[in-house]
């Protein structure tokens, strides 16, 4: 190949590129801070029925939901999650049935906090939520610092506050879809920012979610988080059922200032491709 059409290949390919990162920059707008949060049912105050946890039994719910996008996902969520206190979700995807499906529920109230908001496909804002039966008292996000390759959009966790019944103590939940497509320590750098949070909070604690640990390495940094929060991972009996890539498990459980007293995974639910983890747990409130 001669110099001249060497030089026409390098210049279509840096345009065809140029393009397509323009392309991605209009399609995957990431919001500004004021428009992060999205609530849902929050106004309906006949939803919430108390104003604290019990803390002698809370139940949590954990999961991936795949965007909505398995066939049995509507049937999974409505039949799943009635009997929990706490849901916590990754990877709404607002669209017509998710939206409605969440509208029409009458035990929850929804906060999300927006990754990024899809232009090509009718403006749906997809990130992480925490759903509860109570109001939380104080709700924050964290954007990661580092972006996913080529779409170059963020990706979020979400800390929700609960008051205790009998007690000033206070639950802090974690939720949390991890930076994925990049390396570990971009990765750790999301993970430092979250430890901070949870060793800062004095009281009882649970972070949760999809930790994108693909590798030895995102293992590692996973398990250097848990020390510095002073967390301890949820283990399950049925743990092998969870989500594996590259045979590592992606989805996690950590529990700080509580006692487990169940855990499971619902390993025959088909409405994702990640499988429903849950945890009950108890908050000793004479200490």
């Amino acid at each position: 190949m001669d110099m001249a059409n060497l030089l026409r290949i390098s210049m279509l390919l840096a345009f065809a590129f140029s393009a397509t990162q323009a392309d991605a920059k209009w399609r995957w707008q990431i919001p500004e801070n004021d428009e992060v949060m999205i609530e849902i049912n929050t106004e309906r105050s006949e939803l919430v029925t108390r104003n604290t946890l019990n803390p002698n039994e809370i139940d949590i719910f954990v999961w991936n939901m795949y965007k909505g996008d398995k066939p049995d996902w509507q049937r999974d969520y409505k039949n799943l999650t009635p009997n929990y206190d706490i849901l916590i979700l990754q990877e709404l995807w607002l669209d017509h049935l998710m939206l409605q499906t969440f509208y029409e529920d009458e035990l929850f109230s929804y906060h999300m906090a927006t990754s990024f908001i899809d232009r090509k496909r009718s403006e749906t804002p997809t990130g992480v939520g925490t759903a509860a039966k109570v109001e939380p008292i104080r709700v924050f996000w964290q954007r990661s610092k580092y972006r996913e390759p080529f779409i170059r959009t963020p990706k979020m966790v979400l800390y929700t506050e609960y008051a205790l019944e009998g007690t000033d103590k206070t639950l802090l939940t974690g939720n949390i879809h991890a930076i994925n497509f990049v390396s570990s320590r971009k990765l750790r750098h999301q993970l430092k920012n979250m430890s901070k949070v949870f060793a800062a909070h004095d009281g009882p604690a649970v972070m949760a979610g999809d930790f994108n640990t693909w590798s030895k390495k995102k293992m590692k940094y996973l398990h250097e988080f848990a020390r510095e929060s002073g967390m301890t991972e949820v283990k399950f009996d049925n743990g092998h059922e969870r989500m594996k890539t590259f045979g590592k498990y992606l989805d996690y459980i950590f529990v700080k200032g509580v006692e487990v007293y169940d855990s499971h995974v619902f390993g025959n639910s088909e409405g994702s491709d990640h499988k429903p983890m849950t945890v009950k747990i108890s908050v000793d409130t004479s200490k």
